[in-house]
């Protein structure tokens, strides 16, 4: 498996060098023997001494162990096999549920990202130019209703779930529990409307940071990528088709969804819920004409179709991760040392906290 921005530890195994065996075949015997032998075994140690110097494991460093999914990972938070995780929310709240027998300890990923906005670009809707060109108020039409129904989801947990669960791909296992669903958790997710003029910089930034940890994450954007309020190319299709990954970019729209808005467009509002993991091949494949993506995809994927782009005309979510352990801590850099499960590797969650941890000078390691 591949660590990419990690500091695995190998252990060397040498073999004598080669130099070495050719001495003791020279024929030496008795106390000359014994000699070359100690010398050599001397040399041979030193050697392996000066490669594994480099293999010893940083006293900043932060072990981590990757999970596929949150619900991967909550059963050994809740065994005490693991006492450290980077979950999103509503999962960070769903933990200490779950394994209520235990004191769990909360910070805010998006604080220690940026202490003063305490967020950070997670996901984005990118819409195609032409349904942008063809219905101009759509957008303006999305953000006058888009506080609405973060309102609505607080109020009607059981009818949010059930919207976005609803619509949920077949075979996919929900990810949302209604039970879980407070006005807290989801002001923990951060589910506001900023327009692309006021995002444009942040989303720039925030790509920056994530290339510093790692340059293939993501892709440097231009002021193309942001819809200005002008767009070309005509939308014939009669159905909008709209795509979301399940979790808190869902909540985002589930009113949206519960009601089958439209946007007074006159055309058919198609919505759909797919896994996490899925949502880049909506771009890809040009199934979604409403795409809700995290940023880094977006910043890849948004040109796939040179005669119908996407356009960013918002970021939706604003960072929902959390680090949650049953050990106290009050700052990050207590996690030196200790091991932290990770979701997303190589994604928004992993390299946020790689971000972060940089910004701390700690180090992120491989659990061995």
């Amino acid at each position: 498996m591949e660590f990419t921005g990690l500091k695995p530890c190998l252990i060397t195994s040498l073999p004598l060098p080669d130099f070495a065996k050719g001495v003791i075949f020279l024929g030496a015997k008795g106390e000359n023997m014994k000699k070359i032998i100690a010398i050599t075994l001397s040399l041979a140690l030193l050697i392996v001494g000066a490669l594994s110097a480099g293999c010893q494991k940083s006293p900043d460093a932060v072990a981590v162990k990757y999970f596929s999914s949150a619900p991967d990972m909550l059963p050994m938070l809740k065994k005490g096999e693991l006492t450290v995780g980077l979950l999103p929310e509503p999962a960070a709240t769903q933990l200490t549920k779950v394994a209520s027998d235990k004191t769990w300890y909360r910070m805010d990923v998006q604080e220690l990202y940026d202490d003063e906005v305490k967020a950070y670009p997670q996901a984005v809707m990118l819409v195609k130019s032409s349904l942008l060109s063809t219905f101009p108020n759509l957008v303006s039409d999305m953000a006058s209703k888009f506080s609405i129904n973060v309102a609505w989801v607080k109020e009607n947990a059981g009818s949010a779930v059930g919207a976005v669960n609803s619509h949920l791909e077949s075979g996919a296992t929900p990810s949302l529990n209604a039970s879980v669903i407070t006005s807290q958790v989801v002001d923990n997710c951060k589910i506001y409307w900023q327009g692309a003029a006021d995002a444009a910089q942040s989303v720039k930034d925030y790509i920056d940071a994530i290339m510093d940890i790692d340059e293939m994450s993501a892709k440097a954007v231009s002021d193309d990528l942001f819809y200005s309020g002008t767009a070309s190319g005509t939308f014939t299709s009669d159905a909008v088709k709209v795509v979301a990954p399940d979790g808190a970019p869902a909540l985002a729209i589930a009113k949206f969804i519960s009601d089958n808005e439209s946007f007074n467009t006159g055309k058919t509002f198609n919505y759909s819920v797919v896994s996490a993991n899925k949502i880049g091949a909506a771009v890809q494949q040009g199934t979604g004409d409403i795409v809700i993506l995290p940023v880094n995809a977006a910043s890849k994927l948004y040109a796939a179709y040179a005669n119908d782009t996407y356009k960013l005309v918002s970021v939706v979510t604003h960072g929902n991760l959390y680090i949650m352990s049953s050990e106290e801590i009050s700052d990050v850099t207590e996690l030196k040392e200790k091991t932290i499960g990770v979701i997303g590797q190589g994604l928004v969650p992993d390299l946020t906290l790689k971000a972060v941890f940089a910004k701390y000078n700690l180090v992120l390691e491989a659990a061995i």
